[in-house]
């Protein structure tokens, strides 16, 4: 959109809109830019602030899991933003990713650096912190801008106002004001509207404001828009490491973190979570004689049956992998229905050794299952492993490829 050419209505009037406008813009000066100063020091802060509350839970399950492509994440959304050189997220064990844009000493550099502590995802306890060293070159830089956008914005009112007293006074575009007074009143930010001005009036100071307010609208609007993408970004990468901290990532299932945290919400009065642990047999002969590439498949596979086995069993739980050959499936159950238990296990065993093909060969495995069910208001969930695991280790030692439940009395 090209500025249309100006031509003054009165040159008396424009003489002194030339002295008040310099007048108003000094007081602005010196009023303005120390305010302004203070608010965009204050705006960073609380951006700042803004993008610690977005990203610290990222950062924290970086340092919780020691995860280098966690932290690069969280540390490259920091550094998108130009007022931030140097970023440090330090562990309390020692661990520690950070990433310097400056040529600062760096034993010197986070001294002068903003601090933010660090909780764990699981229990909340302190296990770090985020350094946040900001460009203070930059923040000058942007302060001024901000400023001297404030002072052209005030500037852009006062001749607004200027021109409606032109209009009162001599009476000639009483009308195109308020067909602009109302449009500006309709005007909502984010939408695309622009103000129309008629043909008559389209190249005097009417239409230089009509002019500057479409432009601002124009760039009000763009930058609404970059900010819900940014703020959609954010939200979309904070949940995809939060699910990636619970997810196995060869198979997809819940890793041991994943399925605690679906039992601790399942958990309920008058509830019973049993607990399948499943241990392949013959899986390192697997590895072995095929390659890992092999065993990989076979984990998938299973994996992908043992998903089918609990959605077409219509019991609440969750499958998971905790280890290399290990697969865990819980299950919520309004009561200790063993027979269901021991029907659900005969058929993973079977789904267990269907055989697959692997480079024209079939490979096949087998699996020893152990039981336990505990009452949900007792739950301990290390201890309902733990009995779980007993009772898969006594089949490893008698017949493999088989389940049994938890026995107190006999199994040790």
């Amino acid at each position: 959109m090209s500025k249309p050419r100006l031509r003054s209505l009165s040159t008396r009037m424009l003489k002194i809109v030339s002295i008040l406008a310099l007048c108003y813009l000094s007081i602005v000066l010196i009023v303005m830019i120390p305010v302004g100063l203070n608010k965009e020091g204050q705006r960073h802060k609380d951006l700042e602030h803004k993008l610690v509350l977005s990203l610290s839970s990222s950062a924290a399950i970086a340092l919780y899991v020691n995860n280098a492509e966690i932290a690069e994440e969280v540390i490259s959304a920091l550094l998108l933003h130009e007022e931030i050189d140097a970023v440090l997220i330090q562990g309390s064990d020692g661990v520690s990713f950070s990433s310097n844009l400056t040529l600062v000493d760096e034993e010197n550099l986070w001294e002068s650096a903003n601090q933010y502590s660090l909780h764990s995802p699981t229990n909340g306890d302190p296990i770090g912190t985020l350094y946040i060293h900001n460009n203070e070159q930059a923040l000058q830089q942007s302060a001024l801008a901000q400023v001297l956008n404030q002072v052209l914005f005030v500037v852009i009112q006062f001749l607004v106002t200027v021109i409606a007293l032109i209009i009162v006074f001599e009476r000639i575009v009483g009308r195109p004001l308020t067909v602009l007074s109302r449009s500006l009143y309709s005007i909502t930010p984010g939408k695309i509207e622009t103000i129309t001005i008629d043909k008559e009036n389209r190249e005097n100071e009417l239409g230089v404001v009509v002019h500057s307010v479409n432009s601002f609208i124009e760039s009000s609007r763009q930058a609404i828009i970059r900010e819900r993408e940014l703020r959609a970004q954010i939200e979309h990468w904070e949940q995809y490491y939060r699910n990636l901290a619970q997810q196995d990532v060869l198979t997809g299932l819940k890793n041991r973190l994943g399925c605690e945290k679906y039992i601790q919400a399942a958990i309920g009065p008058s509830k019973y979570i049993a607990l399948l642990l499943v241990d392949l047999d013959g899986f390192k002969q697997v590895n072995d004689t095929y390659g890992h590439a092999a065993g990989d498949m076979i984990l998938m596979q299973i994996a992908h049956r043992f998903s089918d086995l609990l959605s077409n069993s219509s019991v609440p739980g969750v499958v998971g992998r905790i280890g290399g050959d290990e697969f865990v499936i819980y299950f919520v159950l309004e009561h200790q229905d063993k027979t269901l238990l021991a029907d659900i296990a005969a058929q993973a065993i079977q789904l267990a050794n269907q055989p697959s093909m692997y480079n024209q060969e079939l490979v096949s495995v087998g699996c020893s299952i152990g039981i336990a069910i505990e009452d949900s208001s007792q739950l301990d969930i290390e201890k309902l492993v733990h009995r779980a695991d007993q009772a898969m280790y006594a089949v490893k030692q008698s017949r493999k490829n088989s389940f049994r439940f938890y026995q107190p009395d006999t199994l040790r």
